[in-house]
């Protein structure tokens, strides 16, 4: 087997894959937007998690900030 061989093998191979994988080797640019969007997709989850766990802090402490006024106050 020569290099030649060797390049269309490991070719016809990586393009199998791919399309196993759902993804067209003959879009590269497609390819490319898709994980940009992908990308900015992982970005915002990220960002919402984050703002949804601050979101929850603050209502728990200002529930037991209330909780704790209420008590206060009733005495």
């Amino acid at each position: 087997m020569n290099e030649i061989e060797i390049r269309r093998i490991v070719a016809e191979t990586v393009a199998e894959t791919l399309i196993k994988l759902g993804i067209d080797a003959k879009e590269p640019l497609e390819l490319q937007a898709d994980m940009q969007h992908l990308r900015r997709q992982r970005g915002a989850v990220e960002k919402i998690k984050s703002q949804s766990l601050m979101a929850a802090v603050g209502v728990i402490t200002l529930g037991g900030l209330g909780l704790l006024w209420t008590a206060i106050k009733g005495h």
